[in-house]
């Protein structure tokens, strides 16, 4: 004790046989100016103290400028004066604060331990953050997976909806469903999942995502301006890092909800070989549930929207989860990973004119994608890795509409829970419809993304440098028949294949031009095979930390997005959404521009984050149906137009974690435009996902082993457009606002042999009819065809459960 008092700023005293430290308030002073001579390297490993697994990102300092962070296999190094020991503080959110001195020599081995182990403090002096924190790179926050059960939600395993307390992050409902960043598509989004580029990111017509928060060990996420390492996307970037188990013992993970259940189990073959999978499987199409109802009444009638809406009992989902993870060594790695999804759902949709109409969507999807990663840290200085992943998504939509007919008249004493006159109506009236089919939309739409990355990085001094190369294949296949009964309707047929091979490499360097001013520098190149053609793109940035507590940044790079994301529209303004590779001249080629100007602030349970951004893009197409009259034939041909976007906005979370409360507010003021060409006179007009305004506080109080989360959203109306070719110019109108209240209780009971945990949340308590999609429908007869608006609503009051237990 004597010893750490004259090396460091605490005192110590002996109370009831305990020794207790107290850290002294001390006046920060300038750091000395270090020449090469009397430095000296200081490295190590920073591990999870109850799994075992690899920390990447963490912070590691040793003064109140200097440091670095963990790299992908938990590894740190840096320069420190040349004394015999020096003090670390090492930090990652979901975990305690270390704070410890190491001696010089060969790398040391450092445990964090994870917050879910409850401790009695006996003085505080640092509050952890649970949920957010900030990384070490300016663009990155963290989340923390293991705090998501707590976040009122439909279902507790779902990664995606919780991601939504970082503002400019949303998971979009209805048709166009997936994660957004920043106004962007939910396919402008580079997603790795240990490597595998996931390509989507939704369930159940886009109520949860395919992301499983109880096989995710870390999550890291920028809206924008990362770094030349990545690319291939326009918008966000999503590094998941799945769990690699325990090395001492086998666990079994098993939870329940009204929606799914979940599997996660882990074998620990030897101390250097382990296996991790996880299975998650919906069972609403066995059990159907009040939950399954009230996922089906998301759509509703009214004078302006006459559409009303069921959901046929045989929509399921499912996706499996699994790493082999082979670490002979602290400084090598290899690990196998596999992700698998599937999705089978349908939807009805009826119009209640003089003559009953029906729209029935039904749409199989199937993901499957696997990587294999190689990580060596050669010594103190060079880092090595190889990540090659591949992932495919196969999906086949069937649209058809036509009328409802009277049929017969039945008796029946024991009525169903049909609803609607195309659904199991003849339990529940005397009278029976049959079906009359006009219009069948049948599409097939295939990609496949192949992804290789080299990538070296060299520690020396105050530059760290790195480099890399790779291969991109991507493969697209698109092919869509409209069938119709009546030849006077218009026929329409889309036969769409390409593939793209791409090679890139990418050099860029950080520089620690002083204690308070880092600058980046980057370069990354596309080179088309093909078209033999060169896509730069350089990136850059500065951070200026005035204290270790605060950080000033501005950074901006050139994105260039191949495969994408595109709308096919009707001519009555209905759109479906397809995976896109450019097949000629470029067209459908997409580039981006990111500006961002930001501020970080953390210290004594506070953490602030603001950012300004602009984001720009050009080259995305659209296709449109037009009109083609040959004698008494119509027929359709879709026209690739043009389009333009940008987002200009600020985003704004402020947490304060505090005793029992943990406080976050996140807010975003945005707009996101879009021109297309030829289309509204070429003005700009709002994007599909424009919402001007969103507020959303969330206050967690934990006590014991009780969590209590409450949360508010408010956000602007969607923009109501109806987009055809032959649309004109006009004021826009926008749905009404969107609020929302949750609350959610959760308790964990810990024994000896086995943690159980349960909870509940009251999702929409006010019971407010939120729309999260407006789209058009088209209905077909014998006398032709319509649109009728349709608003897609989010779930009405709800209240749902979950029970988790570990063994």
């Amino acid at each position: 004790m004597e010893f750490l008092e004259e090396q460091h700023a605490v005192s110590s005293k002996l109370i009831d046989g305990t020794w207790v430290l107290v850290v002294r308030e001390t006046k920060t002073t300038e750091p000395k100016v270090l020449s090469e001579t009397n430095l000296a390297n200081v490295s190590g490993y920073i591990r999870d103290k109850k799994t075992g697994e690899r920390l990447i990102y963490c912070n590691v300092s040793w003064n109140e400028y200097r440091g670095g962070m963990t790299n992908e296999l938990g590894f740190f190094n840096f320069q420190v004066p040349a004394a015999d020991s020096v003090r670390l503080q090492v930090s990652h959110l979901g975990y305690r604060k270390l704070d410890t001195v190491i001696y010089r020599g060969k790398p040391v081995l450092l445990f964090l331990q994870p917050m879910e182990i409850l401790l009695k403090p006996v003085y505080v002096v640092h509050y952890e953050k649970e949920v957010l924190q900030a990384a070490a790179q300016p663009e990155k926050i963290a989340f923390n997976p293991l705090k998501s059960s707590a976040i009122p939600r439909i279902s507790n395993d779902d990664l995606g909806n919780a991601l939504l307390l970082i503002p400019g992050v949303n998971f979009l409902q209805g048709g166009a469903s997936g994660l957004s960043i920043r106004g962007g598509a939910p396919t402008d989004n580079l997603v790795l999942f240990d490597g595998i580029p996931v390509l989507e990111t939704s369930h159940l017509l886009g109520n949860i995502s395919v992301l499983n928060a109880r096989f995710v060990q870390q999550a890291f996420i920028s809206r924008g301006g990362f770094d030349a390492g990545y690319g291939g996307r326009i918008a966000g970037l999503i590094e998941l890092t799945g769990k690699s188990g325990k090395n001492n013992r086998p666990y079994l993970d098993v939870s329940a909800n009204l929606l799914n259940t979940n599997v996660l189990a882990n074998l620990p073959v030897t101390d250097k070989f382990s296996v991790t999978a996880a299975w998650r499987r919906s069972f609403i199409d066995k059990w159907q549930n009040y939950l399954y109802f009230r996922l089906i009444d998301n759509v509703s009638s009214s004078d302006e929207n006459p559409v009303t809406s069921t959901i046929i009992p045989r929509i399921n989902f499912q996706d499996i989860n699994a790493k082999v993870s082979f670490h002979p060594t602290d400084n090598f790695e290899i690990d196998l990973n596999l992700l698998y999804g599937k999705d089978n759902q349908s939807r009805d949709f009826e119009l209640i004119q003089t003559k009953d109409y029906y729209r029935n969507e039904r749409m199989t999807g199937e993901n499957l994608g696997m990587s294999l990663n190689w990580k060596w840290q050669v010594n103190q200085n060079w880092f090595h890795s190889l990540s090659a992943g591949f992932s495919t998504w196969d999906k086949n939509a069937v649209d058809e509409t036509g009328e409802l007919q009277e049929f017969t008249e039945i008796i029946n004493d024991s009525p169903g829970q049909g609803q609607g006159k195309g659904k199991g109506l003849a339990k529940t009236r005397e009278i029976t419809y049959t079906r009359e089919i006009f219009d069948i939309d049948n599409g097939v739409n295939h990609i496949a993304e192949f992804r290789t990355n080299w990538k070296i990085r060299n520690v020396s001094g105050i530059f760290t440098t790195e480099a890399g190369a790779g291969w991109t294949r991507n493969n697209y296949k698109y092919h869509f028949f409209a069938s119709r009964s009546d030849t006077e309707i218009q026929i329409d047929s889309i036969a769409s294949e390409a593939r793209l091979d791409l090679l890139h490499v990418f050099a860029q360097q950080f520089i620690d031009i002083s204690d308070q001013f880092r600058f980046r520098w980057g370069l990354r190149s596309n080179f088309d095979a093909a078209g033999r053609n060169f896509y730069w793109q350089p990136r850059g940035g500065m951070e200026f930390h005035p204290s270790r507590k605060m950080k000033f940044y501005f950074l901006s790079g050139v994105y260039y997005q191949f495969l994408t994301g595109i709308r096919r529209f009707d001519s009555e303004g209905h759109y479906s959404l397809l995976w896109y590779l450019p097949e000629e001249e470029d067209l459908g080629r997409v580039k981006g521009t990111h500006y961002i100007l930001g501020i970080k602030y953390e210290k004594n349970g506070w953490f602030a984050d603001v950012e300004g951004y602009r984001k720009n893009a050009d080259g995305k197409i659209n296709l449109f149906a037009r009109e083609i009259t040959n004698g008494e034939l119509t027929t359709v041909i879709y026209e690739p137009r043009e389009s333009k976007e940008r987002t200009i906005g600020v985003d704004i979370f402020v947490q304060k974690k505090h005793a029992l409360f943990n406080h976050m507010l996140a807010y975003s003021l945005s707009s996101t435009e879009e021109q297309i060409e030829g289309l509204f006179d070429n003005a700009w007009f709002p994007g599909y996902n424009d919402r001007t305004h969103r507020l959303k506080f969330t206050e967690m109080v934990t006590w014991r082993n009780w969590t209590l989360t409450s949360s508010w959203q408010l956000a602007g109306g969607l923009p109501v457009l109806q987009i055809t070719s032959a649309a004109s110019a006009e004021e826009f109108a926008r749905s009404k606002p969107f609020s929302q209240w949750d609350v959610a209780l959760m308790k964990t009971f810990r024994g000896n042999y086995f943690t159980l945990s349960g909870g509940a949340s009251l999702l929409n308590i006010f019971d407010r009819k939120n729309i999260v999609e407006v789209n058009y429908l088209r209905f077909s007869s014998d006398s032709g065809s319509m649109s009728v608006r349709s608003d897609i609503s989010a779930l009405g009051f709800t209240p749902v459960f979950f029970l988790n237990v570990k063994f």
